[in-house]
């Protein structure tokens, strides 16, 4: 903390709050004036200053226990990550969900933990962004998602928890779900885990009667955005959850159902070679650390040999494929 009050900016800040030309101190007088600050006041005032700039904020978390926070108009108040502790820096999360607009993102390769006001916990997929309403905690709470995330929602009958993924919304009935609405792509997809979500589509911003389920635990539906159809399916769901939990199981599935999966996780299209290789059935467990593993494991399982072209995978009985084309 102490290094903080010698930047410009703990100076300016010391001369604005405490009437004190920090310019002249030296680390001295520092050591013993900065223990005398009343913490809470001085996070109090600073949440103050960030609140009384208009506009959009952004909080990027990168390494726990160090964050950022800037101010899409000039920011007040730039703090790093020795000023506060972990707690405050969820707290300082908290604070502002409850009054400005804010976003959370995450770049190639990175999970985030996030905790809102509410308690309501999210693991954020890598390239995704949740950006949470204004007055989160007034009325409504509601926050929109472009990417991947995985939710522990607080439950709270009085202030319905609303999602809005590109041409969707999922109302929380319950509290653990997954919900994957990837730029770009034309579906929204949700696994329930625990509890249960009011899932519907949307066009211009209402909600669709026609494309509209409520998925209980172990649940998963799949809205197709192009052909405008919601499908729900009751199989494998944790297999949804790879990306967080680092594993794929697949307990006496068939091909046909396993490439359901492969499809809806990596986007992929599976092709076969007999119509008899769709009905062979997969039981499997294995650490989810790349499709190509994935499609090793299915291949070594089964008997079954394999090529990838142009993101679809030919499957073949052993030996079937020619011999000038890789595996």
């Amino acid at each position: 903390m102490l290094e903080w009050f010698e930047t410009d900016e703990g100076k300016k800040y010391l001369e604005k709050r405490m009437n004190i030309d920090a310019g002249l101190m030296d680390r001295r007088e520092l050591e013993e004036l900065v223990p005398e600050l009343n913490s809470e006041e001085l996070f109090s005032a600073i949440q103050k200053d960030i609140r009384k700039t208009p506009g959009l904020f952004s909080l990027h978390r990168r390494n726990w226990p160090g964050y950022t926070m800037k101010a899409a108009a000039a920011a007040l108040v730039m703090i790093t990550a020795s000023l506060f502790s972990i707690a405050h820096e969820e707290y300082v999360a908290e604070q502002i969900a409850e009054h400005a607009q804010v976003i959370f993102q995450t770049g190639d390769e990175e999970n985030r933990n996030i905790t809102l006001g509410d308690g309501t916990k999210i693991r954020l997929n890598s390239n995704s962004e949740i950006t949470v309403s204004a007055g989160f905690m007034k009325g409504e709470r509601e926050l929109t998602l472009t990417g991947e995330a995985f939710f522990d929602v607080e439950h709270n009958p009085d202030q319905p928890f609303i999602i809005h993924a590109n041409e969707s919304s999922i109302e929380v009935l319950g509290t653990a779900f997954n919900v994957k609405s990837i730029k770009n792509q034309k579906s929204v997809q949700v696994a329930v885990v625990e509890g249960r979500v009011a899932f519907r589509g949307a066009k211009n911003g209402v909600d669709s009667e026609e494309l509209s389920v409520t998925l209980s635990r172990n649940q998963y539906g799949y809205l197709d955005l192009e052909n405008r159809v919601l499908n729900v399916d009751d199989f494998a769901v944790e297999n949804y959850l790879a990306w967080k939990s680092g594993r794929l199981a697949f307990n006496e599935l068939t091909m046909r159902q396993v490439c359901m999966q492969l499809n809806r996780i990596y986007s992929i299209e599976c092709s076969f070679s007999v119509n008899e290789i769709e009905e062979l059935k997969l039981t499997a467990n294995f650490s989810n650390e790349s499709l190509e593993k994935t499609l090793e494991v299915i291949s070594m399982s089964l008997e079954l040999e394999y090529e990838m072209q142009d993101e679809i995978v030919k499957w073949a009985e052993e030996h079937s494929v020619p011999s000038n084309q890789s595996k």
